[in-house]
This record gives C-alpha cells, structure tokens and sequence, in this order.
C-alpha cells in the first residue's frame, strides 16, 4: 500500500506542482490550502507525513505544529516553507517537526531524492 502525505500549502500552483510530483513516485497524496482543511483529511485518513508551510491563512503553521502534535498518533511533519531563518527552524524542531526544508531550496523532483 502506497504511503499516504498531506501536503499543506495555500499557493494553488505550489500544492500542485508539489503534489503531481510526490504522485509520481507512488506516493498517495492529499492537498490542503487550510489547516481546517487539513485536520478534515487528518481525521479520515492514516496520513505517514505531513508537508507542511507555515505561512497560511487564517492558522499559521507554527499554530498548526503546535495543535498537530498534541495528537496520540500523530505523523511525521516535514516543514517546506519560504520563511527562512535559523530560529524558525530551531523553533519547528523544538516543536517536533522532523525537518525543516526550504522551497527556494528544492525543486519538486529533488524533494523527492
């Protein structure tokens, strides 16, 4: 069974570039613009990882960290975000966030090597 990532990210053309990429190695993949949107497929799914910015509307993924790993069986979180800066990423680690990988770092393909 093919493991299952939710990818949150408010920037239609990002989430879809970043997703078709992720399907394309097999991977089942989920899309949300919102952390409500996001807490949706969370409940109905077993999500293996969460791709997640911090920069979105209305909850800021700093928020949503902090929400997520209250969770009993939370997944992995993967951090992939514009907002560079060491004490953003030392503050998502402390977080429990797994990594922390900028965009402008990586194009979709080399996400996925």
């Amino acid at each position: 069974m093919a493991k299952k990532i939710l990818f949150v990210e408010d920037e239609k053309l990002i989430r879809e570039m970043y997703s078709q990429r992720i399907a394309d190695e097999g991977f089942k993949v989920f899309t949300a613009s919102t952390t409500d949107e996001a807490e949706k497929i969370l409940k109905k799914e077993k999500i293996d990882l969460v791709l997640l910015d911090l920069l979105l509307p209305r909850e800021s993924g700093f928020d949503y960290l902090k929400r997520i790993n209250k969770k009993n069986d939370k997944p992995l979180i993967v951090v992939l975000t514009n907002l560079e800066g060491e004490e953003y990423r030392k503050t998502t680690k402390e977080m429990g966030a797994k990594d922390y990988l900028l965009k402008t770092d990586y194009t979709p393909s080399e996400l996925m090597n």
